[in-house]
Formats: C-alpha cells, sequence, structure tokens
C-alpha cells in the first residue's frame, strides 16, 4: 500500500524522474526498458517503478521514446530538452 512505501524511505518520483534522465542525458544512447531497468537498479531506484518513471518523463517530454521494430527505446539527447 502507499503507506507501506511511505514509510520504508524510497526515491520520490521526482528523485526517480531525476535519476533516470540523468541515466540517459549522460548517455546520450538509446536503451530498451530491460537496459534501463537494469541500469536504473543499480542507480537505487525501484525496477517495478522504472517503467512508469521513463512514462512521465516521456509525457512530459524529456525523454523520447520511439518503437523499432518490436522493442521500445528511451533516449534523452541533451540538445532535444531546449
Amino acid at each position: 500500500s502507499a503507506a507501506m512505501a511511505k514509510r520504508r524511505r524510497g526515491m520520490s518520483l521526482e528523485e526517480k524522474r531525476e535519476t533516470m534522465s540523468r541515466i540517459l542525458f549522460e548517455s546520450a544512447e538509446p536503451f530498451d526498458l530491460k537496459e534501463l531497468e537494469r541500469i536504473g537498479s543499480k542507480a537505487g531506484v525501484v525496477t517495478q517503478t522504472i517503467k512508469d518513471v521513463l512514462q512521465s518523463l516521456v509525457d512530459d517530454n524529456m525523454v523520447t521514446l520511439e518503437k523499432i521494430g518490436a522493442k521500445n527505446f528511451y533516449y534523452a539527447f541533451p540538445s532535444t530538452t531546449y
């Protein structure tokens, strides 16, 4: 439940968004969801929340989501945010 999630201090949504967007900006290359879940969880973001975090960044036009073949790729190049 949400109350339980609050009790054990995890990252806030904003912290997760910052972490995931930083990963994408610094690499400046496309990743699929599986790769981002692996990298994000190493950075401290709960794996199960990564897809929603990425979707919120896509919704805010901070990250680009592109379907290539059967896979979705996420990327953010520093130049695309201005």
